[in-house]
């Protein structure tokens, strides 16, 4: 009977590691972001960030690729799981625009948490919406 009970102890105590090991993601806003950006419900365009954090800042790129720019500011205030961004970004012209964007994450404890809110530049303003990618 004890060493069924002590089975029974070190079962559970390897479950209570394994899914807090799971749980343990490392910063909140790192990974591949997918969604879409635009002035209204109808005019939307593909949005992909890729974030980074280095132990003090995030970094990170909007639109991998040939035309990427990079995040100029991330912030996030953990006290209210708010973001707030800035990047330059080209427009299919080719022009150059300012970025600033704040969102509220939602989902936080799951593997594709979301980040929605409102962006503006000086061609305009809308919304965004993007979900974090799961991992492999």
């Amino acid at each position: 009977m004890i060493k069924s009970g002590r089975a029974l102890l070190l079962t559970f105590i390897a479950l209570f590691f394994s899914a807090t090991a799971i749980a343990q993601e490392g910063h909140p806003l790192v990974g591949t972001w997918l969604g879409d950006w635009g002035p209204t419900a109808d005019d939307r365009n593909f949005l992909t960030i890729i974030m980074y954090w280095d132990g003090k800042n995030i970094t990170g790129i909007v639109n991998p690729g040939p035309d990427s720019s990079e995040l100029k500011i991330a912030k996030l205030d953990s006290s209210t799981w708010t973001v707030a961004f800035e990047a330059d970004v080209k427009d299919d012209a080719g022009q150059a625009h300012h970025l600033k964007a704040n969102g509220k994450l939602d989902k936080i404890g799951t593997q594709t948490r979301t980040l929605a809110g409102i962006w503006e530049h000086d061609q305009g303003k809308g919304s965004f919406t993007l979900e974090r990618q799961s991992g492999p």
